[in-house]
C-alpha cells in the first residue's frame, strides 16, 4: 500500500512537471522597441497585436516586453505626435519599429506594403472630422455637437468609451483602427445620461 502511494506521488509529480516544461515551451517571450527617424526611443507608444491593444505602453526607453501563447500576425505602434505604423510579424524574440511622419512601415530595416486604412487618421481627432458627421473638432481638439452653440459657456460634450465616462485626455489614446462605432447623442437620445448629457454625448466602442 505504501509503495503504491509513493509510485502514484512520483507519477504525480513528473506529470506535473511536464505539463509546466510544455507550457513554458509554449510561450514566447518578445521585446518590441520604438524609434523615431531620428533613432531615438518613442516613449509611451500604444502597442496593437492583430489591432488588438495591449494594456500597457512603451517605456522611457522605447521598449515593450511581454509574452504570448499564439503568435500575431502583424504588431502595430502608435503614437499620438508622430502616427502609426503596422508590420508584418516574423517570429522574431526582438522587433524594431520606426515611427515616420509620412507612415512609412519597416521593420529590421526592410520595408513593408503600407496599410492605407490603418494610416488614414493620425489619432482620434482625425477620426472624428472624417468619419463622424454632426460633430465639430477644431484645429486646437475642441468638441462640439453640431447644435450646441455657446459664447460663454463650455459645450464640450460626454464622452463615453466602451460604457464608462472618460476625460477628453483619454481620447488621443484611442487608436482609430481599433474603433468599432462611434454614436452621436443629443437631445432626448443624450438624456439618458442625465445633466451630464447636456451637450450631447458622443459613445465609443472599441473591439
Amino acid at each position: 500500500m505504501k509503495k503504491s502511494y509513493i509510485l502514484m506521488l512520483i507519477v504525480s509529480l513528473f506529470f506535473s512537471s511536464f505539463t509546466t516544461q510544455i507550457h513554458a515551451q509554449s510561450e514566447k517571450k518578445i521585446t518590441i522597441v520604438v524609434k523615431d527617424t531620428k533613432n531615438k526611443p518613442v516613449s509611451g507608444a500604444v502597442i496593437l497585436f492583430d489591432n488588438v491593444r495591449q494594456k500597457r505602453w512603451t517605456n522611457a526607453k522605447g521598449v515593450f516586453k511581454t509574452k504570448f501563447t499564439e503568435a500575431p500576425k502583424e504588431i502595430s505602434a502608435f503614437s499620438q505626435r508622430i502616427g502609426i505604423s503596422k508590420v508584418k510579424y516574423n517570429g522574431s524574440d526582438k522587433v524594431e519599429i520606426t515611427l515616420k511622419s509620412n507612415n512609412d512601415f519597416k521593420i529590421s530595416g526592410t520595408p513593408i506594403q503600407k496599410n492605407i486604412k490603418a494610416i488614414q487618421y493620425r489619432d482620434f481627432y482625425d477620426y472624428l472630422r472624417g468619419q463622424v458627421p454632426g460633430v465639430n473638432v477644431s484645429m486646437n481638439n475642441i468638441i462640439n455637437i453640431r447644435g450646441y452653440n455657446s459664447v460663454n459657456g463650455s459645450t464640450t460634450p460626454l464622452f463615453v468609451l466602451n460604457n464608462n465616462a472618460i476625460d477628453q485626455e483619454l481620447l488621443e489614446n484611442i487608436v482609430p483602427t481599433t474603433i468599432k462605432s462611434v454614436v452621436v447623442l443629443k437631445g432626448p437620445d443624450a438624456s439618458k445620461y442625465g445633466s451630464r448629457g447636456g451637450n450631447g454625448v458622443i459613445e465609443i466602442y472599441t473591439y
